[in-house]
């Protein structure tokens, strides 16, 4: 009876054991294939050689991806700014025309990024501003697309958050400001700072949008890759797909030693009610 009652767990732990597989293994592969001997991209790998690494921390790779780096930290900032008291509007006030203003905040969700890119370049055209093609106009663009993600994780933090607390603090004589800065800001703080994690690696990871609103000279990695990658594939994107993929995750960590993220995103919405 012991052995058929420990079935079902077993095929769950094969099937998790699956996806982490199918998940992890090509990522295993990009890893062994930046240290290939060969200027193949084979696996297994032919040797070991440090030379496409060498090749991904040059200048040609380094300065756009200096530049995704800015431009995602920019796009957290704006994103943030903006997205933090957007969500305290639709969370705590009622307005005319607010449903319509949900339904614009979650449209960059819904529209494809391709569609977004495609039509922001012609409205930049149209209004005669063609020349904001490039940095600028990749961070309007990008603060468009990753706007939601500071707007619904502000908002579900408001919303789990205990309504006795700010009216507490108000009844001992605290006004509104100091009730904002001590009391409601400290207590979202985990869901203030997911929605700029999140914005920061939509940034930097995005390629549709980036694909039509870059300039020549200032490109993000991932546009500056697809244009490598007309010319055939080298071990080279091996180290700056690993790269491109380390470094949001060493933001996100290092953000996480500061701002307890992982609170926020595993969190039960129903502890405090």
């Amino acid at each position: 009876m012991r052995d058929g009652a420990d079935r079902p767990w077993i095929a769950l732990r094969a099937a998790v054991a699956a996806v982490l597989v199918f998940l992890l293994g090509p990522i295993l592969i990009t890893v062994a294939a930046s240290f290939n001997g060969s200027a193949r991209s084979t696996f297994p790998p032919e040797g070991f050689s440090l030379r496409w690494w060498s090749e991904a921390l040059s200048a040609r790779w380094w300065e756009p991806m200096a530049f995704s780096l800015k431009l995602a930290a920019l796009t957290a900032l704006l994103s943030t700014a903006i997205g933090t008291p957007l969500a305290f509007a639709l969370v705590r006030r009622r307005f005319r025309g607010k449903m319509l203003v949900e339904a614009l905040v979650a449209g960059p969700l819904v529209l494809p990024t391709l569609v977004t890119g495609i039509a922001l370049l012609q409205f930049l055209h149209a209004l005669g501003l063609g020349a904001l093609v490039g940095f600028w106009g990749l961070l309007i663009g990008h603060v468009v697309i990753c706007l939601p993600f500071s707007v619904r994780t502000v908002a579900v933090s408001l919303r789990a958050m205990p309504p006795q607390l700010e009216a507490a603090a108000a009844s001992l004589g605290a006004p509104p400001r100091v009730v904002l800065r001590r009391v409601t800001l400290p207590v979202i703080s985990g869901g203030v700072f997911a929605g700029a994690a999140f914005a920061f690696v939509h940034s930097f990871t995005d390629v549709n949008l980036s694909l039509f609103l870059a300039s020549p000279g200032e490109r993000p990695v991932t546009v500056a890759v697809l244009a490598f990658l007309e010319a055939g594939f080298a071990p080279t994107l091996a180290a700056v797909s690993v790269l491109s993929l380390v470094i949001p995750l060493v933001m996100v960590a290092l953000l996480e030693r500061v701002v307890p993220i992982g609170a926020f995103l595993y969190a039960d919405p129903g502890r405090h009610r």
